[in-house]
């Protein structure tokens, strides 16, 4: 991979295909500080393998630290029939299995994050449930945060495909905190990021871009199939988690709203982000309200053009 620069990420993620595909764009466009991993898409133990075998396919060490392995109240719901059940499709793993590190995820981000120079930015595309553990246990890492973006929910009100989104549905406590105790904090939508389709008939062009495309292509290819169709297109796929990293690379593509949010825990709603009432106080959350699709598709393709 060529070298890098720009500002100092976190990466807080349940990979997963399209967190794998958002770690080889955040790669190529930022300082990689590390990579937390929760559970979601697959079981933690999973995630943090597959952060792992991705980061060694990119050439690249880094750390990565485990973190919660399942959210606060609810039990943990998984994604196998859209991401496999390795979490990356039908790729096959290297056959080692590492160790946990005994420090966790949101201890070793608050302890990491406080030492940088710098603007430093967290970016989470999976639940939340590590990032409300962080500003929950550390709220002084606000401090030392120019941004956390997260991919998940939707724009209160916004026209979307789908009852619910992933991350927030399987844990809407750690949402819900971290709307309420994070501060810079952006999300990103289904409402914004199902509009970001990628036509499956483009990936063939990840097959030139060495081993890292290939690898991508195997995992889209399988990814694509299984989304397709999501955003209305049924011969295109949406790469979610990717969007989350262009909001802080490069926000112009966006527009942004300011609200205060909240979640709805329970019930047939649970998982909805909803305007908080003024009474609760909340902070601003900038909500991205639309995409300039060209703009990022461009971004998308000349971010993995520089994993060659």
């Amino acid at each position: 991979m060529s070298p890098i620069t720009g500002s100092n990420v976190f990466l807080d993620m349940d990979p997963g295909i399209d967190d794998a595909l958002a770690m080889v764009t955040a790669l190529a466009r930022f300082n990689v500080q590390g990579v937390t991993t929760v559970a979601g898409n697959v079981s933690v133990a999973q995630t943090f393998q597959n952060a792992h075998f991705v980061l060694e396919r990119a050439g690249v060490q880094l750390p990565v630290m485990v973190g919660a392995e399942g959210p606060l109240f609810y039990p943990l719901l998984t994604a196998p029939h859209v991401h496999g059940a390795s979490g990356l499709g039908e790729v096959v793993r290297s056959p080692g299995v590492r160790p946990f590190p005994p420090e966790r995820a949101w201890t070793w981000l608050s302890n990491t994050i406080g030492r940088q120079r710098g603007p430093c930015h967290l970016i989470a595309t999976g639940p939340l449930t590590n990032v409300a553990l962080l500003l929950l246990a550390f709220p002084d890492v606000n401090q030392h945060l120019a941004s956390i973006t997260c991919m998940a929910g939707g724009m209160p009100g916004a026209q979307l495909d789908k009852d619910v989104e992933f991350n927030v549905f399987v844990d809407p406590h750690a949402a819900d905190a971290v709307f309420r105790y994070g501060t810079n904090l952006r999300l990103v939508g289904i409402n914004v990021t199902h509009r970001a389709l990628v036509q499956l008939t483009e990936l063939d062009r990840l097959r030139g871009f060495g081993q890292l495309g290939r690898l991508l292509y195997s995992m889209l290819s399988f990814y694509g199939e299984k989304s397709r169709g999501e955003g209305g297109d049924p011969n295109a796929f949406p790469v979610d988690d990717a969007v989350a990293v262009a909001a802080v690379d490069a926000p112009e593509l966006f527009r942004w709203e300011s609200l205060p949010l909240t979640v709805v825990l329970e019930g047939p709603l649970r998982g909805t982000v909803v305007v908080s009432p003024l009474s609760t106080k909340r902070p601003p959350v900038q909500v991205a309200a639309d995409l300039n699709v060209p703009g990022f598709l461009d971004w998308l393709w000349e971010s993995l053009r520089r994993i060659t």
